[in-house]
């Protein structure tokens, strides 16, 4: 039932490919997004998941493999990748220090002309009212249920510079937002099953993060030489889920 923005669609798959140029790289996938599984010439993705990499990565083959492995601790060359990708991988570290050890781990693994591009859930630069979330919802302006979870989220992230916020948080946020399911499903038109799967965050224990994108690029900018900023498209919440491009990595010596 999961779609965007939470998965990418094929607009932004699309910018992947075009802004990376990665038709004939070797690609490092951060995590096993199954829509990406398809890009460069070749593939190696890593997650610390071993269900994550049965359950949803669609299969190695000659040209691609998934592996397990920490995203902050690559087991993989120093030096040796063309590029790497990852989607919504930022926002599944709880703090500023956590990303910033990941673009740490994808600048060691990069060539000198080597670069990444991830695709992020970026909090706004000034946080959601919960009011104008739930009027926003209720008028059938809010594009998707999934759209609508991150909006909630975003209400309720912390303060820098971690914009963190327990993946538990959010459904008691979105409970006292929307009490009543049925007139959500009624107002919007979504099902009450695809409303439904905002519950599975009720016994976890993850800690999800959506910092803006300016602090995105502030913590990004010790690790590369060249960053910047690309529109995935035009699909609902798009305009919060740009693609972080990474290029020049920088090399730090212990």
């Amino acid at each position: 039932m999961l779609g965007p923005p939470l998965r990418p669609p094929m607009e932004a798959v699309e910018t992947y490919k075009r802004v990376l140029d990665i038709s004939n790289s070797h690609v490092v996938l951060l995590g096993v997004t199954p829509e990406l599984a398809g890009l460069g010439a070749a593939m190696t993705a890593v997650d610390e998941s071993s269900d994550m990499i049965a359950g949803i990565w669609p299969g190695d083959t000659d040209m691609r493999k998934a592996i397990h492995g920490d995203w902050l601790d690559l087991p993989l060359p120093d030096a040796g990748m063309e590029a790497a990708i990852g989607d919504g991988c930022l926002s599944a570290l709880a703090s500023s220090i956590a990303r910033q050890s990941l673009f740490a781990a994808i600048a060691k693994t990069l060539r000198p002309d080597g670069r990444a591009g991830l695709r992020l859930f970026a909090g706004p630069e000034i946080p959601y009212k919960p009011a104008d979330v739930q009027a926003l919802a209720l008028s059938g302006a809010v594009s998707t249920f999934h759209e609508l979870k991150w909006r909630v989220a975003m209400t309720a992230a912390g303060n820098a510079p971690d914009h963190a916020i327990p993946v538990k948080t959010i459904l008691d946020r979105f409970d006292e937002l929307f009490p009543d399911r049925q007139e959500l499903s009624a107002q919007t038109g979504w099902a009450l099953p695809v409303i439904g799967t905002i519950d599975v965050y009720r016994n976890s224990n993850a800690v999800y993060s959506f910092a803006p994108v300016s602090a995105l690029i502030s913590e990004a900018k010790a690790f590369f030489g060249d960053v910047g900023t690309v529109s995935t498209g035009s699909y609902g919440f798009a305009e919060q889920c740009p693609l972080l491009t990474l290029r020049s990595p920088r090399r730090r010596t212990a």
